[in-house]
């Protein structure tokens, strides 16, 4: 977000993200804290060439101890059993650049629907995840890979997840693949989808990562 930026600042709660690029349908929990003197700022920053910018943004305020409110911690909250998360900016590949936006960490959280256990994550289409560069990526064939091929700040985070639920798992995952098969399980709650990335684009953009477009599904109990 060097040319033209979207800043969201409160006296509380955690650093949100610094936004830009094609963001619609998105959505932020910001926590203002119980008191009324803790302001919420939106900042739009541009530099100020004629290129289309546009935003229509809607502000719901939800009062203290109210049944939609974000856990603590959450930027986004999805509150159904099934609905598909999107990195910022997620769009179609660009040749030579990165879609997802640097310096990111926040987390994603589902509310955990009542007699459902585990839940399910995959990608949209097969080509919808491609979100951070293992140690060990080709420069243009990164593959899929998890825990300790990941670098520690590039990836998406799902505790124990793996194919089949089973066993404990890895909690980190990047590459242009969400493991081998595009799908991860994971019993593991609260259900949080946890997205980190760092300032350095190189490998990211040598191989045109678009970030994700993934589903969720909840699983039920088996009883």
């Amino acid at each position: 977000c060097t040319t033209d930026s979207f800043m969201v600042r409160t006296t509380v709660g955690e650093r949100l993200p610094i936004l830009c690029g094609e963001n619609s349908g998105q959505h932020m929990y910001i926590d203002m804290g119980r008191g009324s003197a803790n302001p919420v700022v939106l900042s739009v920053v541009s530099n100020g060439e004629k290129i289309v910018r546009k935003w229509k943004i809607k502000i719901n305020m939800i009062p203290c101890n109210n049944l939609d409110t974000a856990p603590s911690g959450c930027m986004q909250y999805f509150r159904s059993p099934s609905a598909i998360v999107k990195s910022f900016n997620y769009g179609p590949r660009m040749e030579g650049r990165a879609r997802y936006l640097s310096n990111l960490r926040y987390t994603s959280c589902i509310r955990v629907e009542e007699n459902f256990c585990a839940i399910k994550w995959e990608t949209e289409y097969p080509q919808s995840f491609s979100f951070g560069a293992p140690y060990d990526g080709n420069m243009t064939d990164l593959g899929g890979s998890t825990g300790g091929m990941c670098n520690n700040d590039d990836f998406i985070g799902v505790d124990q997840g793996s194919n089949d639920g089973i066993g404990p798992g890895e909690d980190r995952f990047c590459g242009t693949k969400l493991i081998e098969s595009n799908v991860i399980i994971s019993r593991s709650k609260p259900f949080q989808l946890k997205v980190r990335s760092n300032a350095d684009q190189t490998q990211n953009a040598l191989n045109s990562q678009i970030g994700f477009a993934l589903r969720y599904v909840q699983l039920p109990c088996v009883i």
